[in-house]
């Protein structure tokens, strides 16, 4: 990772993910492909799988929008 901003993020399926802050508009036309579309079973490759809790994600400095 980078000193980017992101954030966390549930996809439909209610999977956690840290999204690059400045994707969150791709992030929600992700979401928004229907799930039967082939498309929306590819998760984006900017797109990091936390592959549990939140609680598994470390910041250094975090900010609260």
């Amino acid at each position: 990772m980078t000193d980017e901003r992101h954030y966390l993020a549930r996809d439909n399926d209610l999977h956690w993910y840290v999204i690059p802050a400045g994707q969150r508009d791709e992030w929600e036309a992700f979401l928004g492909i229907d799930s039967e579309d082939e498309r929306a079973w590819q998760v984006p490759e900017w797109a990091t799988p936390v592959g549990g809790s939140p609680s598994l994600v470390t910041f250094t400095n975090p900010e609260i929008a």
